[in-house]
């Protein structure tokens, strides 16, 4: 397991074993953040006291009524006996559960799952957005980073919405949920494992159970998880379902084009903010510091929903009247192999398939 802490003396991040114990973790934030008397320690959002030493040393950290692997933990220093002041934090990983489809969405879950993965014949877009493209994502995605909207959240004093850019690499999904949800960790390669992992584990349940099946997924098992550990490979809802689940956390997905909302695992007690420009994914921060990303804050309490849910909408608003979004489906394309026009995703992957050609640029109509 891995934790980040925030310490007087900076950021540092703990590896531990599965079945280290609480005394180990108290040692190891010592040792890391040059601490010799008592420790106050707070996580969540709001900051929450963690008073690890009320537990009993031998007590292993994977039985503490809070999750702590993935978590960023807020470290002072205490005169004994321990007191609880602090700062910010985020994350959570627990148990799983709810529908692979939700409530909200629909059209825009269909509309990511088209883009998520590669079926045969190809994607003609995944090719044309693959790397070394110059997608209008990709040349706005670069011109906001440094200039990204800011917006007050009402009823949280001092506090601003704000996004994060994440970098164009195709697997913008990816960074953008390990930075929400375990900023601070290099997580990339082990989200697509876990992904891949959970996919394999739904064949072993009874056939009613199943929820990726190959109708799901748009092609095998095995396929889809070998493709999916391919880091030039998109990620999509089928992934954003899983990961929501693994670090049992609803997630909140808002089109910039649309405004839509769409809802990843519902009803957990935290949530995380994404945002979808169509063809690329970034992320919602709250902060107290616009300029400083060390002060983020990422996943919060469910009770705070509509405050920050809104802000993120408005933020999303901001955006699209910045060109910042990107439909696919009224996306204006050339193929520059015969010269022909099109018009939007499906017809691009029609003319894909019917003729070989996946040699795509975007055109500005006359």
């Amino acid at each position: 397991m891995r934790v980040r802490i925030r310490a007087p003396n900076g950021v540092h991040t703990i590896t531990l074993e599965d079945v280290a114990n609480v005394g180990n973790l108290i040692d190891a934030i010592r040792d890391k953040a040059s601490i010799k008397g008592g420790i106050a320690v707070k996580h969540g959002f709001p900051p929450k006291p963690l008073d690890l030493q009320s537990y009993d040393r031998r007590m292993l950290v994977i039985d503490l009524p809070v999750t702590v692997n993935g978590e960023q933990l807020i470290v002072s220093e205490t005169e004994p006996p321990l007191s609880t002041e602090p700062s910010v934090v985020k994350t959570s990983i627990g148990p799983s559960s709810g529908p692979l489809s939700n409530s909200q969405g629909t059209l825009l879950n269909q509309h990511e799952r088209d883009l998520s993965f590669p079926s045969d014949p190809p994607n003609p877009f995944k090719g044309w957005f693959g790397p070394g493209s110059s997608s209008s994502d990709s040349k706005a995605s670069k011109s906001f980073k440094g200039q990204e909207p800011v917006v007050q959240v009402e009823g949280m004093p001092g506090w601003s919405c704000t996004m994060r850019v994440m970098e164009d690499d195709n697997s913008c999904m990816f960074r953008a949920v390990n930075y929400v949800c375990a900023r601070g960790l290099d997580m990339m390669s082990e989200l697509r494992g876990v992904v891949a992992s959970v996919i394999q584990a739904d064949a072993g349940l009874p056939e009613t159970e199943q929820r990726f099946t190959h109708v799901v997924l748009g092609t095998s098992r095995d396929k889809y998880c070998e493709k999916i550990a391919d880091p030039n490979i998109w990620g999509g809802y089928i992934d954003l379902t899983i990961l929501s689940e693994y670090f049992a956390t609803t997630i909140y997905s808002i089109s910039v084009d649309d405004g839509s909302v769409v809802t990843y695992n519902e009803g957990q007690p935290t949530f995380a903010i994404v945002i979808y420009s169509g063809i690329h994914y970034d992320c919602v921060a709250l902060t107290q510091f616009a300029n400083d990303p060390d002060d983020d804050t990422t996943v919060f309490e469910k009770v705070n929903t509509t405050m920050i849910l809104g802000a993120a909408e408005k933020l999303c608003r901001i955006l699209k009247s910045r060109n910042y979004a990107t439909n696919l489906s009224k996306f204006s394309i050339k193929c520059e192999d015969c010269g022909t026009l099109l018009t939007g995703t499906k017809q691009a992957q029609e003319h894909g398939s019917a003729t070989g050609h996946y040699n795509f640029v975007e055109y500005t109509p006359r």
